[in-house]
């Protein structure tokens, strides 16, 4: 699967629309970043710093809060993208995003779809990434790796999807969205 096959399954509206969100709530935006790999296209991930005081080791995208000053979540994602990993926004094509994504901790994040159409090298602000890594997007497609479980939050059971690759463990919503993506892409 390329940039082009993956591009009518996505949404296709600007992000600019945010939606409502309740007093404890924040928006916030990831950037899903297919880039070229050896054996086709593979998704971009980080490992969260430890002495974040959120999500602290934790795999995601690059991604976080909006801002005043962002245009739109897509300018969020790309902007924080920046800051992460050192990424070119120069080079990214933006394809589409997936729907707005509710999590416990209280973000409302959209998941910005985007394609880096060459290779390249990211470093890491080890202020907020501890790692940067990728995965083959045709492994992500695999529906059977999500596996799901629950817990117990603020007497709430929450059900969440994980999965694991190498020496990652993969849970939440970096993988909620992975598998929404999948499905999406399986019908």
């Amino acid at each position: 699967m390329d940039a082009k096959t993956l591009k009518p399954y996505l949404l296709d509206h600007n992000a600019t629309v945010y939606p409502t969100v309740g007093a404890k709530q924040r928006l916030a935006a990831v950037l899903i970043l297919l880039t070229p790999g050896d054996d086709g296209p593979e998704l971009i991930f980080t490992r969260r710093s430890e002495h974040l005081p959120s999500h602290a080791g934790q795999i995601s995208f690059p991604g976080g809060t909006v801002e005043p000053d962002d245009a739109s979540p897509i300018e969020t994602a790309l902007r924080e993208s920046e800051e992460e990993i050192g990424l070119n926004r120069a080079y990214v094509d933006i394809l589409g995003t997936l729907d707005w994504y509710t999590i416990p901790s209280g973000f409302v994040v959209l998941p910005v779809i985007g394609h880096l159409s060459q290779k390249q090298k990211f470093k890491a602000a080890p202020e907020e990434v501890a790692e940067i890594f990728s995965i083959p997007l045709r492994t992500l497609l695999d529906t059977s790796i999500y596996k799901s479980d629950t817990f117990t939050r603020n007497k709430i059971k929450r059900r969440y999807y994980f999965f694991e690759f190498k020496e990652y463990y993969i849970w939440g919503a970096t993988a909620g969205m992975l598998r929404s993506l999948a499905l999406k892409l399986s019908d």
